[in-house]
């Protein structure tokens, strides 16, 4: 066993006061006419001090002494530790630089200027067995013992004390060690350990030999010893300088090498320079609980993305100058992860995409910033609609919501959320999500939103708050996503409209969500892909839905059946328009049929996206159903050009053996007629209705 200690001197030296009078010099004139004349010389102050940093060191130590009335010329100022006199370096009215000297002891620290003196308070001399830093590498089990009684300090460690070849080093509880130099402090690594428990009552410090952040480097893991472990253990004024690991400043570091492992539990990490904690990529934080770590001057604690699980509730991260969880970028893929709810917010700092192809738990009421370019993003990589494993839950209360936000406030910060994954598990409740959508997402992508769905995503949205994207708020890229629940949301204040989606997915909204507030687009942006495969109820929303064509430019054809309720409002681009039917094919009996009841108080609305004559296509009915039913409708705008292959324009064009029952409704500004009618055999029941301003006509001859 190799035990290294050195004991503190607590001596404590005399204050010396001295005390001069001022007398005034009387002189009488020649004459002795004038009477006595006074002649007085310029009051001489007595210096102060106020300060001593640091208030403890080993001999060379530098120490700066604040207060008044020093001189400027360095020689002019006789300043004593404990009685034993130190060079002045550097000198001014209010500042004095010296350097502990040689043979000094513990005790009161004093100036004198001209004569008179100032007695400040004590310098604690620390005194260190400089021939340690010779034997710094231990190689076999070695522990360090409590051979000071109470606040002492037992060690004083100048050098890097590097623990190798498999050897356990063991510090006792009550163990005080003071640290100075640039690269001293405890190093693990080729298997060796540090074991370092203390209890509650009997605590381990690691402290610097004088109360300034930065004065030693910190402990570093940098294996994965069994054993290595800080329990009870005070961590203070390390961060001198940074790792060539992780090339980050901090007290306690795990390292890249070996995969390094440790355990961190109620401890104190306060008053270093850079982070509390840092843990690089490789390594693994198999234990952090009931720790406390303030006023550093980094992060409390920096980590990476598939590391977020080691951090606990029960710590306190509060009072650092940066007061956040630091997350670095890379993929949450070989283990599920769950961010606990922690007093801080977690913040992703590099500008990229977090991709997760596990599982990512949010716990409620936590609270996730990104910087400018980042966003969380499920999926692989540079690979679209590639099958991937990967879920976002984040689950939310109403008492407690989860926060995705930039660090920047406004609109566009950051990217926002990209979904790439069918797992049931991907839900957005009681979340509020602003500022993403500064950039598209997926390589398919072409626009940018707060969260965007890609291929055959699924995801739940309940009583959530999508705001101020620099896009959409909601993005459905593909037409096989799919909103599992989508319900009481929020989608207010973003750039573009509130959803872009296409109409297969219309029925996936829900009346009790806000979708008007702020937007840019007032309006659900629809791209008019074909319904072909199931039937659609179009819901009224407190917005329109604004109906483009199909990406080939083509209108929207209908073999399924629609159904729109009443107060609806549907608006349509140029080219845009319903059309029951298949394209190309001619009085080819469909299925389809659309079916708009409105009310007397709420009637459906079919209108073009610009005001006037013939702004749209209009609607096709080629289909026999008696559930081709338009009552307390206005439609206004249609037949901008010839519908179907044989003919027809008009606000509505009844094809073949298509039959449409027509009531109560208005039907105006066609750019052909009211209603017309393609190659017979087509039927019109109608009454009731109010025809006006159409370009051709009210009603053709069928």
């Amino acid at each position: 066993m190799k035990k290294v200690f050195t004991k503190v001197h607590k001596n404590v030296g005399k204050g010396v006061l001295a005390v001069i009078a001022l007398g005034l010099v009387i002189s009488c004139s020649s004459d002795g006419d004038d009477g006595p004349t006074v002649n007085e010389e310029p009051e001489i102050q007595s210096p102060t001090i106020s300060g001593i940093s640091p208030s403890s060191g080993v001999v060379g130590t530098e120490v700066t002494i604040s207060g008044t009335n020093f001189s400027s010329t360095g020689s002019q100022n006789e300043v004593e530790f404990n009685g034993i006199t130190a060079a002045v370096k550097s000198a001014s009215a209010t500042q004095l630089v010296v350097d502990v000297p040689a043979d000094a002891t513990t005790g009161q620290v004093s100036v004198t200027v001209n004569g008179r003196t100032a007695v400040g308070a004590s310098f604690t001399v620390l005194t260190a067995d400089v021939s340690l830093c010779n034997q710094n590498e231990i190689l076999e089990n070695t522990t360090w013992e409590d051979v000071e009684p109470g606040d002492a300090v037992d060690y004083v460690i100048q050098c890097e004390i590097n623990v190798r070849g498999n050897a356990l080093l063991t510090i006792e509880p009550g163990v005080i060690i003071a640290f100075e130099g640039e690269n001293s402090g405890i190093f693990t690594g080729e298997g060796g350990g540090l074991k370092a428990v203390g209890t509650a009552e009997n605590t381990i410090q690691f402290l610097g030999t004088s109360e300034n952040k930065g004065v030693w480097k910190g402990v570093y893991f940098g294996s994965n010893h069994p054993e290595n472990r800080l329990e009870h253990v005070i961590v203070r004024h390390a961060g001198r300088s940074a790792s060539t690991q992780s090339d980050e400043k901090g007290a306690v570091q795990l390292s890249r090498d070996e995969d390094s492992s440790g355990a961190i539990v109620n401890c104190t990490i306060t008053d270093n320079d850079g982070f509390g904690v840092f843990i690089t990529d490789e390594s693994d934080l198999e234990e952090f609980s009931n720790n406390v770590i303030s006023n550093n001057e980094e992060a409390p604690v920096g980590l990476y993305f598939n590391q977020l699980s080691a951090l606990d509730a029960a710590s306190d991260y509060q009072g650092n100058a940066k007061n956040y969880i630091e997350v670095r970028e890379n993929d949450l893929e070989d283990d599920p992860v769950n961010m606990a709810f922690l007093n801080v917010p977690y913040r992703f700092v590099d500008s990229g995409r977090y991709n997760i192809q596990n599982e990512l738990t949010i716990d409620p009421g936590n609270t996730l910033e990104f910087t400018n370019g980042s966003g969380l993003r499920l999926g692989v990589q540079g690979s679209d609609c590639a099958d991937t494993s990967g879920s976002l839950n984040a689950t939310g209360t109403s008492e407690n919501s989860i926060t995705f936000r930039g660090v920047t406030p406004g609109k566009g910060t950051w990217l926002g959320i990209g979904f790439n994954s069918a797992s049931p598990n991907n839900n957005l409740i009681y979340c509020t999500i602003s500022g993403g959508g500064s950039a598209d997402f997926y390589n398919a992508s072409d626009f940018a939103a707060n969260v965007t769905l890609q291929c055959n995503s699924r995801l739940t949205i309940q009583n959530t708050t999508l705001t101020d994207s620099g896009g959409y708020g909601l993005y459905m890229l593909d037409d096989d996503a799919q909103l599992e629940d989508f319900e009481a949301n929020s989608i207010v204040n973003n750039e573009l409209a509130p959803i872009w989606m296409h109409l297969p997915q219309v029925n996936e909204l829900d009346a009790a969500t806000t979708y008007a507030d702020g937007n840019g687009m007032a309006y659900i942006q629809v791209v008019g892909d074909a319904v072909t495969d199931a039937d659609l109820t179009i819901k009224k929303l407190d917005v329109p839905y604004r109906i483009e064509t199909e990406r080939s430019g083509r209108e929207t054809y209908v073999e399924t059946a629609i159904t729109i309720e009443p107060g609806t409002i549907l608006e349509f681009e140029t080219g845009a328009g319903l059309v029951l039917g298949s394209p190309g094919v001619d009085c080819l009996p469909t299925s389809g049929s659309l079916n708009a009841e409105g009310t007397p108080s709420e009637p459906i609305i079919f209108r073009g996206a610009s005001e006037g004559q013939g702004t749209w296509l209009g609607i096709g009915i080629n289909s026999s159903t008696s559930a081709n039913l338009f009552t307390y409708c206005e439609i206004s705008g249609g037949g901008a050009e010839q519908m179907y292959n044989a003919g027809g324009q008009g606000n509505i064009v009844i094809h073949c053996s298509g039959s449409l029952t027509l009531e109560n409704s208005t039907i105006s500004d066609s750019g052909g007629w009211g209603v017309d009618f393609v190659q017979g055999g087509n039927s019109l029941s109608q009454s009731s209705n109010t025809f006006s301003n159409n370009a051709l006509g009210n009603v053709a001859s069928n």
